[in-house]
């Protein structure tokens, strides 16, 4: 079992400009890091780049640095460091002061030289920045509410920004008043911002949300990847106005049976790759600008995580997983059509097809939606089992069939797992997303009882054997479904969930609490609502067994709603257990953490659903 527990898992994968070294985040020593891989000899070596948890590392077009964004135990308060690629040079990037209070993000670099886009989080305002490595200079380019820089263009004349709470994210074209000089600018319109300080609202992304832009043909044109007009997300291409006239877009790729999800740009901007969401599994379209020609390429795995292009085009990379392969970087090369595993580099220790690949189950609501899960079951098995109905986070995340070592583990033991995608879920549509927003929510812990039903009236599931866990929102809606559904789940697992969305909007980030008022509602205006959504009000109801889970260093779900959960139980007089991770945040990112969580949960489950289980390798025997 400890097997997969323990595979190691590569991410965020950025060539060189030279094209001759890959560097990626590796969990290979236990937490994540930066490593590099050269390609001609397979020749692999790690940076040391302090104590803090890597999530991502980017390349800087000149070569001379890589940009990292890391955080202290996995919390929400991230960081910005550059490093040179032989390890010299580590030092934090920031656009103003020194106040830990906030979460400094790595946006992107610039098409030349090394100079890095950064946006700093405090309190309800995001501050976006261009910071040049060499010089320490910094130009301020504005401000608003979860602003990200998606690209600026080659001149330097102009950024695309991105701005807007969850569901509603817009994107601007602000001129930068020149390319001479290093001067603050303020990017709003009309009193309060410098002469010369222009943002042009893009029409087109109007009541949507925007994913992602980048400027092509030199800054005239851009690329937006949208769902504004219509119902799943797609690549459109808009003149770019050098006033405030509307913008109208021609669309480039739209599918109705799948929602892009992504697309990487060569430096010329002449291909795109997209990455297609298809209820879950992605697929590849290399799409040629010019002539507007599509070419299917298919990846070696079922979803791709992220996609880039090296400087010159040939190769694409991308990080892929899974259900019997750990996230993994992978290199396409368009010129000689051949795709290498650069990262790991060694072999699965499990034999092949021994791990299980799920099948796609759809349940219907009593009010007509459809919902589609992915259903693991142990191989060779008929009839009812006990079954645990899993809960994504976001919400607007998706279940996919990935590596999900949890879940193999729990198969081992016989139990199946059901990974939902209730209302709320992205990859089916706009309208589905937004099905959960404010009072919406009912119907989606209504949706976890239904799946549970569903697996029951089929004959898969144990009536008498049903669980629910999740993960963040996947915890909260475990709680919820736990309190609102007594009698129909026999245990529980809640992973840093939340359980009262008062307290949690008066004790997570600042910038947090502000992007989540578009999702759950108002602290203040839904008061009332929120205060009937939250499980903490209901916690007399629970019935089944709980365990808690939850990291300490997490400021995102604060600890204080582990504990509310933990108390609710005690008083509930239920059997409940509480794991804290000591040196954790809301991410489980450590392989010891990893293990002993995963060997929790399926001891919790396998003893309440009276299954025996016999120690895991490395475990006591005794108790």
């Amino acid at each position: 079992m400890d097997e997969w527990i323990s595979a190691t898992r590569c991410w965020s994968p950025s060539p060189s400009p030279d094209g001759t070294t890959i560097a990626f985040v590796w969990d290979g020593d236990g937490r994540p890091a930066v490593r590099l891989h050269r390609r001609a000899t397979g020749e692999e070596w790690s940076l040391d780049t302090g104590d803090d948890l890597v999530s991502t590392v980017r390349w800087s077009p000149d070569g001379a640095w890589l940009a990292i964004e890391a955080a202290a135990d996995g919390g929400e308060r991230s960081t910005v460091l550059v490093v040179r690629p032989d390890g010299t040079g580590l030092r934090p990037i920031r656009g103003v002061g020194d106040d830990d209070r906030g979460a400094v993000s790595l946006d992107r670099w610039t098409h030349t030289g090394s100079v890095v886009a950064v946006t700093e989080a405090d309190y309800e305002t995001t501050t976006a920045w261009l910071v040049d490595v060499g010089s320490d200079q910094r130009q301020r380019l504005g401000s608003g509410h979860a602003l990200q820089i998606l690209d600026v263009s080659p001149d330097r004349r102009r950024a695309l920004l991105r701005r807007g709470r969850r569901g509603s994210r817009h994107v601007g074209i602000v001129d930068l008043d020149g390319t001479e000089g290093w001067h603050e600018i303020d990017s709003r319109k009309g009193p309060g911002g410098p002469p010369g300080a222009v943002e042009h609202p893009v029409a087109i992304t109007r009541d949507s949300s925007v994913v992602a832009a980048r400027f092509v043909d030199g800054g005239t044109r851009m690329l937006v990847l949208t769902d504004g007009g219509r119902e799943r997300a797609a690549l459109v291409a808009v003149d770019v106005a050098t006033d405030a006239r509307p913008m109208y877009p021609e669309v480039l790729a739209e599918r109705d049976d799948a929602e892009l999800e992504r697309f990487a740009l060569t430096e010329d901007g002449g291909l795109a790759a997209l990455v297609w969401n298809v209820t879950g599994r992605s697929e590849v379209e290399l799409l040629d600008l010019t002539t507007g020609k599509p070419a299917h390429y298919s990846p070696p795995g079922d979803v791709v995580t992220s996609a880039v292009f090296s400087h010159d085009g040939d190769s694409l990379v991308m990080g892929i997983q899974s259900p019997d392969v750990p996230s993994a970087v992978w290199c396409h090369e368009l010129s000689s059509q051949s795709t290498a595993l650069i990262c790991p580099q060694s072999d699965p220790m499990w034999a092949p097809g021994s791990l299980v690949h799920p099948s796609l189950e759809t349940v219907t609501t009593p009010d007509g939606l459809s919902l589609a899960g992915w259903l693991y079951r142990p191989p060779g098995t008929v009839g009812p089992l006990p079954t645990v109905i899993y809960l994504h986070g976001g919400p607007e995340a998706q279940e996919r069939p990935v590596f999900t070592p949890l879940y193999q583990t729990l198969l081992e033991q016989g139990i199946a797992v059901y990974a939902a995608n209730v209302r709320g879920s992205s990859g089916f549509g706009r309208s589905f997303v937004n099905a959960d927003n404010g009072a919406g929510r009912f119907a989606a812990i209504r949706d976890v009882a239904t799946c549970a039903e569903h697996l029951v009236e089929i004959g898969l599931a144990d009536a008498e054997r049903i669980g629910v866990m999740g993960r963040s929102y996947g915890g909260y809606l475990t709680l919820a479904a736990l309190v609102n559904h007594p009698d129909l789940f026999a245990v529980g697992v809640d992973v840093c969930g939340m359980a009262d969305f008062e307290s949690f909007f008066a004790r997570t980030e600042p910038w947090i609490a502000d992007a989540a008022v578009g999702e759950y509602g108002h602290p203040i205006h839904d008061r009332n609502l929120l205060r009937e959504l939250s499980p903490v009000h209901r916690m007399d109801r629970l019935r089944a067994p709980l365990l808690v889970v939850h990291g300490r260093y997490d400021t995102n779900v604060p600890v204080h709603e582990a504990e509310l959960a933990v108390h609710g139980a005690k008083s509930a007089g239920v059997d409940v257990r509480y794991l804290l991770f000591e040196d954790e945040g809301h991410e489980i990112q450590r392989l010891d953490n990893r293990r002993t969580f995963i060997h929790a949960v399926t001891d919790w489950l396998t003893t309440h659903f009276g299954l025996s289980r016999p120690p895991a390798r490395g475990e006591p025997s005794g108790g």
